[in-house]
């Protein structure tokens, strides 16, 4: 995975914030024909909205790198904003006054494990990001969230399981595929202001 830089981070936030903007006037996605090549690369990213409380607002992505990094960030940034389900499309007066924050994704990769206890010693809470895959559906969590909610190794599984749609100890019985990833995270401190690499380790 690139080392992307805090210099990545701010343009990516600019440009997602442009895109939110653009598209709540327009209806349309933001065009960046003089954009680095370097951000022209395949690479998966997820966008987060969230109020200046740090209430999440919306948070979207795509996983896999099937467009480039700029495409996805600007398509995850509008969906964030406008089409996550779980919360009211963003007032586009409001885009100057939200958080907003970027994960730069590896390619997931399958995890193999033939037991409980060796899938949680191959998840770092901290590094991975997980992605859970079962009959009926598959749900994402970045790496960031399970060290802002404090959740041990088992716990963030589990709510990987929740989060597909299965039960919470569907990966103590098997039947599911386990992915990981790793991300760059870069977040607003406050809105339009400075902004900061997340340090995910614990």
């Amino acid at each position: 995975m690139s080392e992307w830089t805090l210099e990545d981070g701010k343009y990516l936030i600019e440009i997602s914030r442009k895109a939110i903007k653009h598209y709540g006037l327009t209806k349309n996605y933001i065009k960046i024909p003089d954009a680095p090549a370097k951000y022209l690369v395949q690479s998966g990213a997820f966008v987060t909205v969230k109020d200046k409380g740090k209430q999440l607002l919306g948070c979207i992505g795509r996983p896999y790198p099937s467009g480039t990094l700029l495409e996805n960030i600007i398509e995850s940034a509008v969906d964030a904003a406008y089409y996550d389900p779980r919360f009211a499309p963003l007032d586009v007066a409001a885009a100057d006054s939200v958080l907003l924050e970027i994960s730069i994704l590896s390619p997931p990769e399958e995890i193999n494990f033939k037991s409980p206890d060796e899938l949680l010693k191959q998840i770092k809470v901290g590094r991975d990001g997980i992605i859970v895959e079962w009959a009926l559906g598959s749900g994402l969590l970045l790496p960031q969230v399970p060290v802002e909610e404090k959740w041990r190794v088992d716990e963030y599984i589990s709510y990987g399981c929740l989060k597909a749609g299965a039960d919470k100890n569907l990966w103590k019985r098997g039947n599911l595929r386990v992915y990981r990833f790793v991300a760059s995270v870069f977040s607003e401190l406050e809105p339009n202001g400075l902004i900061t690499r997340i340090n995910l380790e614990t």
